[in-house]
This record gives structure tokens, sequence and C-alpha cells, in this order.
């Protein structure tokens, strides 16, 4: 009976408030859920696994990876019901008190990764029918897991706690320096290899989607969050590699034109999701939809940058991810469904991403007719139009990079990569386009305060969140970002 407790105490853990009146990071569960005690079967082990799950698609992390990779861009706008808070990012007059640096969701589900790899040994030592391949896929799943979550805490934070083990009870909290960015990278690329090959080509034998392969992690899976690590670290050779890997699955292929069903996962699209079928609702109904969402498209940018209009060619024609088809007119983001309460599993990794993640690959290392074919390809199916079509050369690198940052805005669209593709282009080459950040605060800022924030942009410290007030008083080891100090 009591074992039968403690398992359901686990699943429910990722939707229970936990409470303590001194803890660092949010990372702890409540005392006596997952102590030894629980760890001893590969049924308990696949239980936290399912925690892990349920921790990602409670809504927390979900709207923590869309407003860091959206609200210092400029293709999400704010309504009248946003939030001051909201209001100061756009103005880039970010204080340390600013809710946008909650990282709490984000340091409990790594925690939920930290105890499955902490514990799942002592399942393994005890339970003879747990098999290498049971243990390598839920130690491989985590290790992901936690890798991914890692990676968008230090795009975010740069340098960060680096927590590599679990806090069953309060008496396991120490105080955490941080780690730098180097550091936090070198980890995370190092787990995703391990992680690679822990985790099988895939969970279920399909060539169409299957729901399990997408909503869980699978090795294309771990493949495309290591070329994405890649991608930032501008190692070029090795994205192109781990990218052939997935696209030589033939596992993965475009539908066609880009529709809502698209990104409510279903498709051959999807490499890994975060899914809400039959499970917790998805957030961002009432981010970006509902009557009194803080969120809206930013249509006015959108339809003269992003998706211009082809009047001078045939006015008929448009873009399928443009207006119409994944935001109207009055600014409402339809990509993550029309209906109440909401279901729409959460984007993560597509095979377009892919795509164009190798055509910028492929254009630094020289080969720029094949990055151009893909970007074609990627345009052909979404029945892109004229008025976007940058006609570069290919041998003009440059060009054909920002060629596919611009295609990289249409198909990505409100999926929490903005601010980090805008600031990942800025940094190459040590910020050899700083003026990228500078054209986007001109874009965004009230005019009141624009030359400020192009002040505020130049210096590199400002483009990573300060920690929240509140973190730096319950752990005094934490350093503030020193820009924020000024």
């Amino acid at each position: 009976m009591m074992r039968k407790i403690i398992i359901m105490s686990l699943l429910a853990l990722s939707s229970v408030s936990l409470n303590s009146c001194n803890k660092w990071l949010d990372l702890q569960p409540q005392d006596g859920i997952t102590n030894d005690e629980f760890w001893k079967t590969k049924e308990d082990v696949h239980a936290g696994l399912i925690g892990i799950y349920s921790s990602l698609n409670g809504g927390g992390v979900e709207r923590s990876l869309f407003l860091w990779g959206e609200l210092r861009a400029d293709l999400v706008g704010l309504t009248s019901y946003a939030s001051d808070d909201n209001r100061y990012v756009k103005n880039y007059n970010i204080l340390s008190t600013n809710m946008l640096s909650d990282w709490s969701a984000i340091y409990s589900a790594i925690n939920d990764c930290n105890l499955l790899i902490d514990k799942a040994p002592l399942a393994k030592a005890s339970d003879p029918t747990f098999t290498d391949a049971a243990y390598n896929d839920a130690i491989g799943e985590a290790l992901a897991i936690r890798s991914f979550l890692y990676f968008y805490l230090v795009r975010t934070f740069r340098d960060i706690p680096l927590k590599l083990k679990g806090i069953a009870k309060d008496t396991d909290i120490v105080p955490t320096t941080q780690s730098s960015a180097e550091e936090v990278l070198k980890q995370i690329e190092a787990d995703l290899i391990k992680a690679q090959g822990m985790v099988p080509e895939y969970l279920v034998e399909s060539v169409d989607y299957n729901a399990t392969n997408a909503g869980r992690v699978t090795r294309p899976a771990v493949t495309a969050m290591l070329a994405d690590v890649y991608l930032w670290l501008e190692q070029y050779d090795k994205v192109e590699v781990e990218t052939a890997k997935i696209l030589n699955t033939n596992r993965y292929r475009l539908n066609g034109v880009a529709t809502v069903s698209i990104f409510d996962g279903g498709t051959a699209e999807t490499i890994f999701e975060i899914s809400h079928k039959g499970s917790q609702v998805n957030p961002m109904f009432d981010l970006v939809l509902a009557d009194k969402k803080p969120f809206m498209a930013n249509v006015d940018l959108l339809n003269s940058e992003i998706f211009p209009s082809n009047a001078d060619v045939d006015a008929d024609l448009s873009d399928s991810r443009g207006e119409g088809s994944l935001y109207l007119s009055a600014g409402s983001i339809v990509k993550y469904g029309l209906e109440t309460p909401n279901y729409f599993n959460f984007q993560i990794y597509r095979i377009s991403d892919i795509m164009l993640m190798r055509a910028e690959a492929l254009a630094e290392l020289g080969r720029g007719a094949e990055a151009l074919q893909l970007i074609n390809e990627l345009r052909t199916k979404r029945k892109a139009i004229a008025a976007s079509d940058a006609l570069v050369d290919e041998n003009d690198t440059e060009s054909i990079v920002f060629y596919v940052f611009d295609e990289r805005a249409r198909e990505l669209t409100f999926e929490g990569k903005r601010w980090f593709d805008l600031l990942r282009l800025a940094k190459k080459d040590s910020y050899s386009n700083l003026n990228v950040l500078v054209d986007l605060v001109t874009k965004t800022a009230d005019s009141n305060v624009q030359q400020s924030a192009i002040s505020k942009v130049r210096d590199t410290d400002s483009h990573y969140l300060p920690i929240l007030e509140t973190e730096l008083f319950k752990d005094q080891s934490l350093k503030q970002n020193p820009f924020y100090l000024k």
C-alpha cells in the first residue's frame, strides 16, 4: 500500500506546487516521495520517466520556452492585457525582479531527470527483470531532456548553476555556484553524445507519424538537439554530420503546405514534441488566443518583412505560413489551435528545422548550391512566394546565411526560437553582426526609450537575462550578471 502511495505521489509530482522555507532553485520535491525505498523495480523507473514527461507538459516549461524565445524578439507583440514586466522587456528595460527570469519550472524538471539518473541504478541492481536495453533507454531519455533544458538555460542566462545530482529532501540542498557557459555547453555535448548511444532509433516500428516516437526521446531527437548545440557553437562540420543522420533515416518528410495540423503533431514532420493528447492542457491558448491574451502576432512587421506582399507579381498568391493560416489579421496566433480546452502538442524539432540547420551549415562550409537546394525544397512545399525569394548567388556565403535566417523566421514563427536565432546571428564570428540586435530594438522599443535601448543592446552582457532577485536571496553564492549591477 505504501509503495502504491509513493508511485501515485511521484506521478502527480509535476502538477503539485512544492514549498519549502529554505530552498535553492526550486529543485526539491517533498521529503519522502522519491527516497531510496521507491527505486526498486523497472516499473518504478518507468514511473519516474513518466514524471519527467509530466513535468515537461505541465505548462511552466512550455511557457518559459515560448517567452524566452519570443518576447525579446520582433514577431510577437503585446496586447493591452500584457503585464508591465512584458512591456519592460520590449523596451529593453529588464530588472532582476522581472518574472521573465523565473527559471523554477525548468530546474524542477531538471531535478526530475537528475533523480532518475541517480536512482535508476538501485532498481537495476535489485530487479533481475530490468534489462540493459530498458535501463539504457531510461537513462538516455533523462540525459537528453536534462541537456535540452540546460541548452535553453545557458542561451537565456549564460552562466548558470549546473545541477547534476537530484534533490529528494531538504537536507540534500547545498548552495550552488554558477558554471560558465563554456562548461555548461561541454556538459550538454557530452551528455547528448552519451544519450545518443543509449536511446533507441524509435520506440514503435512505423513509417508514418507515431505519437510514442514523437512524444518520447528517440535517437533522431537527441541528434537534433546535438545539431542545435553545434550550430550555437559555430561547429558547422559537426552540424552537417548530425543533420545528415536524421535526413538519412527517411523517417521524416515535409507535409506540404503549412496547416495547423502540422503544429498539433500527427504528421511525419515531427521529430520531437511535448505531448498533450489525453493529458495536460496546452498553456498556449491562454497566452496567444484567449479573449484576454497577453501576446499577439506582430502583424504589421510580419506582413511587411517576413511575409511581404506579392503585389508586383500576383496579388492572389500568399505563403501558406502567413496571415490567415497560422496567425490572423487581428493578431491572434492560431498555430497552437483554436479550441479550448486546448490539447495541441508543442513542437520542439521538426524536419524543416533540421533542413534549415543543415542549409546554414552547408553555406558556412562553402557548399552554397546544396544549401540553396534545401531552402528551395522547403519553400516549394510551403508555397513561398516570389516576394520573399532572396535570389542569392550560390557563392555568396553571407547572403545565403541571412536567407536561411529569414526562412527560419517564416517556418518557425512563434515556436520559441526567434530570439535565439537573432542572438546566434549577432554573435557569430565574435559579434560580427551586432547590428542585427540594434536593428531589432529599433523595431520593438517605444520611440521615447529607443536610444537607451540601443545603447544597452550594444553591451553583450545585456543579451542574457538577470538572475531573479529572489534566487539571489535564497542562494548567496549566485552572482548577478554584471550588466544588471550598473
